[in-house]
């Protein structure tokens, strides 16, 4: 069987649980193909070294967001090149995105019939709520075409052979938008290991190993869905209490300049560290004492099982999707309400008044979050598609 994957940059969560699942499908002796749409960023960490065949479509755009109506039509009219050259035998779409596109391409003449599996790792739907500074008839305009791009998103979803959900919070939601798919999957995201272990940031280094310091650590990109604004400002409220806490930001992203004037402004910035993308962030979670995401959205947030699997616990926003269904499956971490900066401040204070020991979850994350477990989920929903 030939199995093709279609993967939206080479950066990010899905690639990653996209190039744990092509590895264990070559392992089981299928031929595996991948194709990678990217943005022209030359950042890339993952290789898909597993993969039979790899083709790159390098297309304009950024990671969250590829041009208009008719660029994405062009984009799929490529796609669908590709695919008719391939001739797979199942498409393994790795976000509401590009299964849009999938979806899209089926249209154009000559195409092949080709079933398709939506694997969604994220809560698109609360992403695409941006936060607006613009004028009412723009943001009338905006707001239709995020309905409708959302009407298409969820008609191409429908239209699959079988969908695979990250979390049982993301499959009920979209439940509740009349998406009772027969063929459903819940896989959690799986913790993949290590092979690299890069130095870290001198800063952080010197930080982290200092016991008279308590350092905290967030990981995710500087844009809006993050909500970097509420935990810089909850990091300073706990500060006047703790002079001793430090805050190491891992990442990078559009509004990276304006939360270090953030930083400034609040006067904190030289207990805040702004230490860029990092190959490894786990290997800064072991040290610290508490992995943060303050989050608006989450497709999951991967980070926080990776938090476990090292050690330590985690401190998160009570987001739509994500962080309580981790809190529930491993027993542990703090959940706050979104956007309360007060909230955070106190769950940052508490951790450094109640250290709390080493977490051993190593049973709870072998049985939902091992690379087996997610690729065992996947192969019994491609049975049941192409069989």
């Amino acid at each position: 069987m030939h199995i093709c994957h279609i993967v939206l940059n080479n950066i990010g969560g899905a690639p990653k649980v996209a190039d744990s699942l092509i590895s264990s499908q070559v392992k089981a002796g299928y031929k595996v193909s991948t194709v990678i749409l990217t943005d022209l960023d030359p950042h890339w960490i993952l290789s898909f070294k597993s993969a039979y065949i790899i083709i790159v479509m390098k297309i304009a755009g950024t990671l969250y967001y590829i041009g208009g109506a008719i660029h994405q039509i062009w984009v799929a009219i490529q796609l669908n090149k590709i695919v008719t050259e391939q001739k797979p035998d199942i498409i393994i779409c790795h976000s509401a995105f590009l299964t849009k596109l999938f979806y899209l391409s089926k249209f154009i003449p000559g195409s092949l019939s080709i079933p398709y599996i939506s694997y969604i790792h994220s809560d698109y739907l609360s992403e695409s709520k941006i936060e607006r500074k613009i004028n009412p008839i723009t943001a009338f305009i905006q707001d239709l075409n995020v309905r409708i791009d959302n009407w298409i998103h969820l008609r191409a979803i429908k239209q699959a052979s079988g969908i695979v959900f990250v979390c049982k919070t993301l499959h009920e939601k979209f439940l509740n938008l009349g998406l009772n798919h027969h063929r459903i999957a819940i896989s959690y995201n799986p913790v993949t290991p290590d092979l690299k272990n890069p130095p870290l940031n001198s800063t952080a280094e010197s930080w982290l190993n200092d016991s008279k310091l308590i350092t905290f650590v967030s990981a995710a990109r500087f844009h809006y869905p993050k909500d970097h604004q509420t935990l810089i400002k909850a990091f300073a409220k706990a500060s006047e209490t703790y002079s001793n806490i430090r805050l190491v930001l891992l990442g990078d992203g559009d509004l990276e300049v304006e939360m270090q004037g953030l930083a400034n402004s609040l006067g904190i910035r030289d207990i805040v560290l702004f230490a860029g993308s990092v190959p490894n962030p786990k290997a800064y979670f072991s040290l610290c004492r508490a992995v943060i995401l303050a989050s608006h959205s989450e497709g999951f947030g991967m980070v926080l099982v990776e938090a476990v699997a090292n050690g330590v616990t985690f401190i998160a926003s009570d987001c739509p999707v994500g962080p309580r269904e981790i809190s529930e499956v491993l027993n542990c971490g703090t959940i706050v309400p979104e956007s309360d900066i007060d909230a955070l401040a106190e769950a940052i204070i508490d951790h450094v008044k109640n250290p709390q020991q080493k977490i051993d979850r190593s049973e709870q994350i072998a049985q939902f979050f091992s690379e087996t477990s997610c690729a065992n989920q996947l192969e019994s929903l491609i049975q049941q598609v192409v069989y």
